[in-house]
């Protein structure tokens, strides 16, 4: 799937479909919907309808690679997922934990749009 136009949060954009494993397509199918849930802002996973730390690990991810090609600094990123209280707090701490963990989320996003993020679908 890859999205065409400008800022998904705010513009209109398109999608554009890729099946690589035709006919199997309900994978691919499951993945849109998770998708348009993400974007409808619905809860996903667990009994509570909060969401899984893997699926807010992906979503962390994408948007600090999205971010990160707009030239935005990783101080930055973490302000946007995590709020300016946590980051006050936290970006100087000895320990870079947060620094470290908006890094992280970066090189993951990267993976998955390298390819990794096939295992998603299976």
């Amino acid at each position: 799937m890859r999205c065409i136009g400008e800022d998904i949060r705010v513009d209109p954009f398109a999608l554009e479909l890729i099946v690589d494993q035709f006919p199997d397509v309900e994978s691919r199918q499951r993945l849109i919907r998770r998708f348009a849930d993400l974007y409808r802002n619905r809860r996903l996973g667990g009994q509570k309808g909060n969401w899984t730390v893997e699926a807010m690990r992906h979503r962390d991810a994408l948007v600090a690679v999205d971010l990160r090609r707009r030239d935005w600094k990783f101080q930055d990123i973490a302000r946007f997922i995590h709020g300016n209280e946590l980051v006050d707090e936290e970006w100087t701490n000895p320990n870079v934990t947060l620094k470290n963990r908006t890094i992280r989320s970066y090189k993951r996003g990267v993976r998955m749009i390298n390819g990794g993020y096939r295992t998603l679908l299976a």
